[in-house]
């Protein structure tokens, strides 16, 4: 039977700080509909909260178009950013999801709520940019972590929230045409860079510290599971070797464009 796609799932954890205070806030900011203790409701959105750390909570497929999860992000840097990023892992899954499995992607909501982000700031405090694909859970359906970083002090940011909660309500939808990132550190500087200057949407993204690891049937899932995957954007001085010469093969495997930056 054919699952009918209705809406979008919000899903805040009771423990995670963060969490709760953007699912607060967009309660707040949007008038939800309480509709038992655990779920609320408003238009095209049902937000859920969960006891366990959502990390953790692998889910079937669900009727949901695309699940948006709230989260804190954690630096051991201390580095203050907003974030967004795909789910799943490249290596031994440590923080949930399982081993070398990815999650569906979200490009085009994903991309968004990034884009909405960085219109809503207009400050230098944090820095607004993606991150690589990593942690769990495992889920069926489409889905993307959005993050405030690093400490309590940013998570009761009023301020921050706010944008945090119209970047997941409001954010204008672009059908521009999606891809994959590969190579560069965690955050994907200069993807991210190409991100903001160009239409593109980006799904999952491979961090050269894979580079020694990961197989080409991962890159070609990583492919598989961003929507409508046309192009492969590599950071191709912040990519070894071997990922490269991967990188080149699943283009020309899925015949996809490969753009170097």
């Amino acid at each position: 039977m054919m699952i009918l796609r209705t809406m979008d799932l919000i899903i805040a954890s009771r423990m995670d700080e963060a969490s709760m205070l953007m699912a607060e806030k967009i309660i707040d900011l949007y008038d939800f509909n309480r509709l038992n203790e655990n779920e609320y409701q408003k238009d095209g959105f049902k937000l859920m909260f969960i006891d366990d750390l959502h990390i953790y909570h692998n889910m079937e497929k669900l009727d949901f178009d695309t699940l948006i999860f709230l989260s804190r992000h954690s630096s051991s840097a201390g580095v203050k950013s907003l974030t967004v990023h795909s789910i799943g892992n490249y290596r031994k899954a440590e923080l949930g999801g399982y081993d070398n499995k990815t999650v569906l992607s979200a490009p085009y909501e994903m991309s968004s709520s990034l884009r909405s982000i960085k219109e809503l700031y207009n400050d230098d405090g944090y820095n607004i940019t993606f991150e690589a694909t990593h942690h769990g859970p495992y889920t069926k359906n489409r889905s993307y972590f959005i993050e405030i970083g690093t400490s309590g002090e940013d998570w009761h940011n009023d301020k921050i929230l706010e944008i945090m909660a119209r970047s997941v309500i409001e954010k204008n939808v672009k059908r521009f045409r999606s891809g994959i990132g590969i190579g560069g550190g965690h955050y994907a500087p200069k993807i991210s860079d190409y991100f903001f200057n160009n239409d593109i949407n980006i799904g999952h993204i491979i961090p050269k510290y894979v580079s020694e690891t990961i197989k080409d049937n991962q890159i070609i899932e990583s492919i598989e599971n961003t929507e409508n995957c046309s192009f492969i954007l590599i950071d191709w001085k912040g990519s070894p070797s071997r990922l490269r010469s991967l990188a080149l093969d699943a283009a020309d495997k899925c015949s996809l464009e490969l753009i170097k930056i």
